[in-house]
């Protein structure tokens, strides 16, 4: 994979050197006015690693299929299980809002046209207290501590891990196993100890989850049907 860069210099307060990708696939650094070239290139060397696993990781990501219905029967997945989709006449209480009886997705009559909607914003409540609640778990028990960690619908990583420690997670994780979940979360988290992915950090990575390769073959695998 042959990378090469778009460097941007800046005089306004910035302090350290930062590799971004842009939403159209360019690589950009951006660097204090007056950062020398050779130090510039130092950088964008020692972050290869990373680079290339995250264009990687946006190559694999879901493409858009054909828009779905939203209608009975239909399946949608959770947790890495497909559930049915049931359409129930229309109530106030189901009005604008997604059910989930550990058997069956349940939306009022009214609501299929408002699905995507509907759903995404389900999903993002899950994979927030979800995601939340084994992040708190693995990091304590790994006693790493990330600043923040967010949601995003964000369509280029399933995982990531800023260079001030924030995390961040595809809500479409929460279709997936929990142990894939699981494995996405332990990535990061180790990220705060070992910004790349060098031996060291893999090590890491599989002291925590043994098998984490079959977890990432999985998501590679069939990441594309984790989409709405």
């Amino acid at each position: 994979m042959d990378l090469s860069y778009t460097l941007l210099r800046s005089g306004k307060r910035r302090k350290t050197l930062c590799l971004q990708v842009a939403r159209d696939g360019r690589i950009v650094i951006r660097a204090p006015l007056f950062t020398p070239q050779d130090e510039i290139e130092k950088f964008f060397l020692n972050k290869l690693d990373w680079l290339r696993d995250r264009l990687r990781k946006r190559d694999r990501l879901p493409e858009e299929r054909s828009p779905r219905a939203f209608r009975e029967g239909e399946t949608f997945l959770f947790m890495g299980t497909a559930y049915p989709l049931r359409i129930e006449p229309a109530d106030s209480a189901l009005e604008g809002r997604l059910f989930f009886d550990s058997r069956h997705f349940v939306l009022g009559r009214s609501d299929p046209a408002r699905g995507r909607e509907i759903f995404t914003a389900w999903y993002g409540e899950q994979a927030r207290r979800h995601i939340g609640e084994r992040l708190e778990e693995f990091s304590r028990r790994l006693e790493l501590f990330p600043r923040s960690f967010r949601i995003t619908a964000a369509r280029s990583f399933w995982g990531s891990c800023s260079a001030a420690d924030r995390l961040a997670f595809n809500w479409r994780l929460i279709m997936a196993p929990c142990s894939v979940i699981d494995y996405v979360i332990v990535h990061e988290l180790q990220h705060l100890a070992e910004k790349n992915h060098s031996p060291a950090f893999w090590k890491r990575v599989a002291l925590v989850i043994p098998d984490y390769r079959d977890r990432k073959l999985w998501l590679r695998k069939n990441g594309s049907f984790l989409n709405l």
